[in-house]
């Protein structure tokens, strides 16, 4: 799309100064599943230093939906918090389709500091849900059951064998959940290392479009997951990384040792869910593109195997409930 484009529709909803296109640079930023995300800036000095975020229609996506006003209502949300980037402006409909402006998080990639991705995810659970948090989020499956039930949703989409393959691993359902005990946060759900950013100000998680209210556990667990890193280019964590993780998320809670403990069980009751979940949604994707984009599905291919790997542990190890 043209840049004079874009750069009219942000003047004539009052986002930028009149100013001649010339002086402004876009560039086209790598790295999105879906959207298109240019990077805006002033050649002359300005603070303007802006993402700006063209949603794309597509399928609705069972796991990640493109929620745009959700994603400027979480930016909103956690303003200010240190932990995301600072939103702009939102046009929900303009001619070109809905637009997101938000400051440029200076950086690179995620530098694989685990410390840094445990303590972010904490920040973010520590803030109180409030009533805007409940009226513009929505509600996520946070137990057991209601998170299988999803996944086999998912697998219903294309029956045969590599859907069958997951349901081989679909776990027990136990007894006692843990979802009454568990707090409602705001969850990003889509936390995996592509979206975290190395800022000099420390650790920022961008790409909120699809967030909710629900245990945060689902974004702890969407972090380890074999499948999240492999998606992102990353290697899988070893077990000492994950561990290294998981205990520094559960210290910087703060709880109590009772409610420390409570968390801890919780986390073995829905994880196995989460990454048969995962498993589902990886089989539907890899099935989705097998004709369109061979590359695409046989990278969600390899992130179901590396799914399944971490659920077979589970199951071995005991930890399955």
């Amino acid at each position: 799309m043209p840049s004079e484009t874009l750069l009219a529709v942000l003047k004539a909803n009052g986002i930028l100064p009149v100013a001649s296109p010339a002086a402004f640079s876009f560039e086209l930023l790598t790295g999105g599943f879906w959207n298109r995300v240019y990077r805006l800036r002033c050649k002359e000095p300005t603070s303007i230093d802006w993402v700006v975020k063209q949603f794309v229609q597509v399928p609705v996506n069972p796991l990640f939906p493109i929620l745009p006003a959700a994603e400027y209502a979480a930016l909103r949300f956690i303003q200010g918090q240190e932990c995301a980037p600072r939103p702009i402006a939102f046009i929900p409909d303009s001619s070109i389709g809905s637009l997101l402006v938000y400051d440029y998080v200076q950086g690179g990639s995620w530098n694989g500091d685990l410390v840094a991705a445990a303590t972010l995810l904490v920040r973010i659970q520590q803030i109180p849900v409030n009533a805007f948090a409940m009226q513009a989020f929505r509600r996520l499956p946070t137990d057991a059951a209601a998170l299988q039930e999803h996944a086999d949703v998912i697998l219903q989409i294309h029956p045969g064998a590599v859907s069958d393959s997951v349901r081989q691993f679909r776990p027990k359902v136990p007894a006692q959940s843990g979802d009454s005990v568990a707090r409602r946060v705001l969850v990003h759900t889509d936390c995996g290392p592509g979206n975290m950013v190395s800022s000099p100000d420390g650790l920022r998680l961008i790409d909120w479009q699809c967030p909710g209210i629900g245990d945060g556990l689902q974004d702890v667990v969407t972090f380890i997951s074999p499948a999240m890193q492999v998606l992102y280019g990353y290697p899988v964590l070893t077990l000492a990384q994950e561990q290294q993780f998981l205990e520094t998320y559960f210290s910087a809670l703060g709880e109590n040792a009772l409610g420390e403990q409570a968390t801890r069980t919780r986390f073995h009751s829905v994880r196995s869910s989460h990454h048969y979940r995962f498993a589902a949604y990886c089989a539907m994707r890899s099935q989705d593109t097998v004709a369109s984009d061979e590359k695409t599905s046989r990278l969600y291919g390899v992130a179901l195997r590396a799914e399944l790997e971490m659920l077979h542990r589970l199951l071995s190890e005991g930890l399955d409930p």
